[in-house]
């Protein structure tokens, strides 16, 4: 009998061990997603989608002059996503200024110019490929903004004169990560 108790007692401890084994191996495998899913940006960035728009004061004629602001472009990677399908929303706060150009394609000095603040912003949803990373760009168009009552008088035509974008934020709604750039200031009209 005394040979049946050290048997007892290894099967007791080798039991005792293949159940710690099994917790630390489901302990390992609930962890493991959960370290993939720790969402941030590695790269983010806002730049003018039309870079052409961007160029500095010319004498040029009225009829090259726009009303129309330039779109910015908002590109990112983003890594540890762990969700398959992300909203991405953009948003920047416009600050621009509009005026009127003669025939000749100068400003005026007189005060027929206005600037007006206002928001935009637009969303985007995007998949994450295996490794739960999303390389992604996507416009933001800036049409929307308005000038309210603004307008021209008669031999002038309305053009933008200048623009800034500010508070440029690119968030993972889906997992609330927020990623921003610098201001862009552009000279658009003479």
């Amino acid at each position: 009998m005394t040979d049946q108790k050290p048997n007892r007692l290894s099967r007791k401890v080798g039991q005792i061990g293949l159940a710690i084994v099994a917790a630390l191996a489901v302990v390992i495998a609930l962890a493991s997603p959960a370290y993939a899913n720790f969402p941030h940006f590695k790269t983010a960035s806002v730049s003018l989608a039309n870079s052409s728009m961007a160029g500095a004061r010319t004498a040029a004629s009225s009829a090259s002059a726009s009303a129309q602001l330039p779109d910015l472009l908002f590109s990112w990677t983003e890594v540890g996503v762990g969700s398959p399908d992300v909203v991405y929303s953009l948003s920047t706060v416009v600050t621009a200024t509009f005026g009127c150009v003669n025939g000749g394609g100068k400003h005026p000095t007189a005060s027929n110019k206005t600037t007006i603040t206002a928001p935009a912003q637009t969303s985007v949803e995007l998949a994450a490929d295996k490794n739960g990373k999303i390389t992604g760009s996507a416009i933001l168009d800036t049409g929307a903004v308005s000038l309210g009552g603004f307008s021209c008088p008669s031999g002038q035509t309305l053009v933008a004169l200048s623009a800034t974008f500010t508070h440029n934020k690119i968030t993972d709604e889906t997992n609330g990560v927020t990623a921003t750039d610098g201001d862009i200031s552009v000279i658009l009209g003479p």
